[in-house]
């Protein structure tokens, strides 16, 4: 899922499939809506999802299928996956070979602003917390040569329906942007409802099914880290783009 698409919009940098769905799949649909080019680039293929956490490369293929099949319900332009990077050991590759790499598929995208993950990756996972310090790495990479995006954003999921499950990090549990999904749950839902190997995310599918049954209004949260927002901000921003 992958061709020639204009520059500009909304991308996410993030370490597996099912990321996306799980921390900002309603903002990205939103913004495909407004008529935003989106765009998402994933470092791994998935493989070490399995029940029993063993990496396996056919597993890999199943979780590709899956991220496709949640990239059509959010109405995504674009889905890269980086080659070379194993699932739960992307750490263990040399972190200036992740930057650059990083740093080229923002530059040849030029989104006007990007999503990735906080300090503490939301579940600590050591992928997410490498990816989204690579990510800021190549922002400022390319700020050097006025190629950056506006503004990068760290998932915040302190607005999740399912409440508040993680040890965040204080960027992560201070969202400025509030983004009300209500009108793309069912989509979010959908992309949620793909990733059909991991069972780990009943919990997330549930709340959020329940919230849409229950006609409650359901966000994303969002902290803008780059132009980074003085704290404390007393209001919620209502838009990424």
């Amino acid at each position: 899922m992958s061709y020639e698409i204009a520059p500009g919009g909304l991308a996410a940098v993030l370490a597996h499939p099912d990321d996306e769905s799980v921390g900002c799949a309603g903002a990205l649909a939103l913004a495909h809506d407004a008529g935003a080019t989106t765009r998402l680039l994933v470092a791994t293929r998935g493989e070490a999802g399995t029940p029993d956490g063993a990496a396996d490369p056919a597993f890999g293929g199943i979780r590709e299928s899956e991220l496709i099949c949640a990239a059509k319900a959010i109405g995504l332009d674009e889905v890269s996956i980086l080659d070379g990077y194993a699932d739960g050991a992307v750490a263990d590759e040399p972190f200036e070979r992740l930057v650059t790499e990083i740093a080229a598929w923002l530059a040849d995208r030029r989104p006007q602003a990007v999503i990735t993950f906080g300090a503490h990756g939301v579940t600590g996972h050591p992928d997410h917390i490498v990816v989204g310090n690579a990510t800021r790495w190549a922002v400022e990479r390319l700020a050097d040569i006025g190629q950056a995006p506006n503004s990068v954003y760290a998932i915040s999921p302190v607005f999740d329906p399912a409440g508040s499950r993680y040890d965040l990090s204080p960027e992560e549990q201070i969202a400025t942007h509030r983004i009300e999904i209500t009108s793309v749950a069912e989509r979010r839902l959908a992309a949620l409802e793909c990733h059909a190997s991991q069972t780990d995310m009943a919990e997330v599918i549930a709340a959020l099914r329940g919230a849409i049954e229950a006609g409650e209004p359901t966000h994303e949260g969002f902290y803008r880290v780059r132009p980074l927002v003085a704290q404390p901000h007393p209001t919620y921003d209502a838009a990424l783009l």
